[in-house]
């Protein structure tokens, strides 16, 4: 019977680990922006940071079933700009929105799909191959677009991305949902066992019996799923589909994953964690906005969170090793 205990999980950071850490910091944080930053505790602003962090959360479930297989979906950006694209066109072209939705569910799921199929099938390193489908994406939806880009969208999508229920936005609730399942069918389903196990040791997984391309093709076709149910947000939230819209993207997904303390190497994620990291990264770029840094500062301290989390990964994997 395999194990499907993390490989690298040093005593104190367990708390890290599951997330539970990050709360400390997310919370001095915010105190602190309430002093730098007067605009930052409006219930109209953190409502904003809400909405954008739930939908990244949503995509970075996804992403945590990924990397806790040992592997990593760069494209997710240019997927979902593709799904916004097409589903775009369906929609305004008369369809209806449930139309819509149902194409950017099946699509999403078949792209996800189809990077498993090429990451084991032609055993390409997920790293290079998802890479070449980000580039792939991002031209078929250049080219699909032409400059151009749907707008006004009907009422019902709209409401997904900018409505509310009993106070709460509805992003929020639908990544609730979305988090409470993949928390579920990581801790407590066979599948989930198993994208564990397949992280941990991918030929001790074999050699017990477990299909692993067919856990490495559901955790891709499972994170092109949730990219759907991100775009469709996205378009009800801008208002909008925007052939460049999601560069970029991979690197905050990422990042949120792997600062929640989901395990670079595979064999541990940690959905609670994800969503913590998601919201952090959220304070965080919304804060030094309104405390007066721009744009580009937020871009230099999304890499250094990633080049610091990744970093302190690498140390406690080498420590191990040693030991």
């Amino acid at each position: 019977m395999i194990s499907t205990r993390p490989r690298v999980v040093p005593p104190f950071l367990r708390a890290s680990l599951g997330g539970n850490f990050l709360l400390v910091p997310l919370i001095l944080i915010c105190v602190a922006l309430f002093f730098l930053a007067p605009n930052f505790a409006t219930g109209q602003n953190i409502e904003n940071i809400l909405r954008l962090a739930a939908i990244y959360a949503i995509i970075g479930v996804g992403q945590t079933f990924v990397m806790t297989s040992a592997n990593i979906d760069l494209s997710v950006g240019s997927m979902a700009a593709l799904i916004m694209a097409l589903v775009g066109t369906v929609v305004l072209g008369g369809y209806g929105v449930t139309a819509g939705i149902a194409l950017a569910l099946v699509l999403g799921a078949a792209m996800g799909a189809l990077n498993g199929i090429i990451v084991t099938k032609l055993k390409i390193p997920a790293l290079l191959a998802t890479l070449g489908v980000l580039v792939t994406y991002r031209g078929v939806v250049q080219e699909y677009m032409y400059g151009s880009y749907h707008v006004r969208f009907p009422e019902s999508l709209r409401f997904l991305g900018q409505g509310s229920l009993f106070g709460v936005p509805m992003p929020v609730w639908i990544a609730l949902v979305v988090a409470i399942l993949g928390y579920l069918i990581l801790r407590h389903t066979r599948f989930g066992r198993h994208v564990i196990a397949v992280g941990s040791n991918e030929q001790a997984a074999a050699r017990a019996g477990i299909n692993v391309d067919r856990v490495k093709i559901g955790v891709f076709a499972l994170q092109g799923l949730l990219v759907g149910v991100a775009a469709i947000l996205f378009m009800g939230r801008l208002n909008s589909a925007h052939p460049s819209f999601g560069i970029g993207m991979e690197l905050h997904i990422i990042a949120g994953v792997v600062l929640g303390g989901t395990l670079l190497f595979g064999g541990y994620g940690t959905i609670i964690g994800t969503v913590l990291g998601m919201i952090l990264i959220g304070v965080l770029e919304n804060g030094l906005l309104l405390a007066g840094a721009g744009f580009f500062w937020q871009q230099i301290f999304l890499g250094v969170l990633i080049i610091a989390s990744v970093g302190t990964q690498l140390y406690f994997h080498r420590r191990r090793a040693r030991s």
